[in-house]
């Protein structure tokens, strides 16, 4: 029998074969299962974590400060105001008390006066009368009723003067605040309380009251202060020393301006 030969590879023939058997490293990658691309990282816990960490955060950390409207940042400079907010001052009693003599002297005695005029006539009539008829008690009587009258109207605004005054007596450690604008004049009371070091806890300070240029408005300009009348039933007082400068010119020229003839200057 003749002996088998073992076949002989070429090299060419010994390079497919290994080609065949190790496939490269693109193939292998190629053929990986989707899975392999969906298993969690070596340190999940970490990666939970760190979502959760971005998850709890808020999407703005300062929120209150981008909900203020741009007043809010321009009110301190107060650009807008013809004359911005003063510092603190006090009225003193006696100038609340001319302030309010000024105020009964343009609303309240005309009326009183006229009614008072009125009534004395009627007295001196009923009077004549009386005495031209002695036998007829009525016209006294008349003439009695009016007399008291006339008594009671003189009385009335100085009781109503003592009580406001009774009244401010007790506030007049309260300190003001004074602005303005194209469009209202702004007031606004400290409490006495406030002023101190130490604020107690109860006091409550009101929000400042809004004076617009309307058709009730009367404003009297005086040597000392600037009586600001909103109706005949509330009036405010702006002293002329919390005022600088030439305020005391634009507060005028401003009135004058804005509500005409109802603003009167008695300098």
């Amino acid at each position: 029998m003749t002996e088998e030969k073992e076949p002989q590879f070429t090299d060419d023939l010994q390079e497919a074969q290994l080609t065949e058997e190790c496939p490269s490293a693109e193939d292998t990658c190629a053929e990986e299962p989707a899975e392999f691309y969906d298993e969690e990282p070596a340190d999940a816990y970490a990666q939970e974590e760190t979502e959760e960490y971005y998850e709890e955060m808020p999407e703005d950390p300062y929120p209150a400060y981008q909900e203020q409207p741009a007043a809010f940042y321009e009110e301190p400079y107060q650009e807008d105001k013809l004359i911005p907010e003063t510092a603190p001052f006090q009225i003193s009693y006696d100038m609340y008390q001319e302030a309010y003599k000024t105020y009964q002297k343009r609303f309240v005695f005309p009326k009183t006066r006229l009614f008072q005029l009125i009534l004395l006539l009627l007295a001196a009539d009923f009077g004549y009368h009386g005495a031209m008829n002695p036998d007829k008690p009525m016209y006294f009587m008349l003439l009695l009723v009016c007399i008291s009258l006339i008594m009671i109207l003189w009385y009335n605004p100085r009781k109503m003067r003592r009580n406001i005054m009774s009244v401010i007596r007790e506030v007049q450690g309260d300190a003001h605040i004074f602005s303005m604008d194209e469009e209202k004049m702004t007031f606004q009371v400290i409490p006495a309380e406030c002023m101190q070091e130490t604020v107690p806890e109860d006091v409550q300070v009101s929000p400042p009251t809004a004076v617009y240029y309307t058709k009730d408005l009367r404003v009297i300009e005086k040597i000392e202060f600037f009586l600001i009348c909103k109706g005949k039933q509330l009036f405010y007082v702006l002293p002329k020393y919390a005022l600088y400068d030439n305020q005391a010119v634009v507060v005028r020229e401003t009135l004058e301006e804005t509500i005409g003839r109802r603003f009167r200057s008695k300098i």
